[in-house]
């Protein structure tokens, strides 16, 4: 399980909020993969491709509007993100028992390193361009 902390604040209150309900979708997934149910499981991929796609869209809108200059590298992480969790629920579908919990394990890992590395890049810049 993960825990909202100040220390993923990125400064910009919108995607703060997005940010949240990530954690809130990842924790969710926690509880659904004790259960192993594929259904719900594939249930919860979907929901993380999805609220995450809006996500990425929210954050590169604003790196375009402010002519972020690392945008395609954080496109690419996201693009990156994306094709993995859509392996995953291929992989849940195909049988494979051991994504379940090969699936969780990434999605905090990623989301956490993610923010805390590549999304605290783009603190200062949205702040000196007026995003918060």
């Amino acid at each position: 399980m993960i825990e909202w902390d100040v220390k993923f604040s990125v400064g910009v209150q919108r995607i703060d909020e997005e940010h949240k309900k990530l954690i809130d979708i990842i924790n969710k997934a926690a509880v659904t993969n004790k259960f192993k149910k594929i259904r719900v499981v594939l249930a919860t991929l979907d929901e993380m491709i999805n609220y995450a796609g809006y996500h990425f869209l929210t954050e590169e809108t604003y790196m375009v509007g402010s002519d972020y200059p690392e945008y395609l590298f954080h496109r690419n992480e996201h693009i990156g993100f994306t094709d993995k969790v859509i392996d995953f629920q291929n992989r849940v579908v195909s049988g494979d028992s051991q994504v379940v919990n090969e699936a969780q394990e990434f999605l905090k890992q990623w989301l956490v390193n993610h923010i805390q590395e590549t999304d605290s890049r783009y603190t200062d810049w949205f702040n000196r361009n007026s995003l918060k």
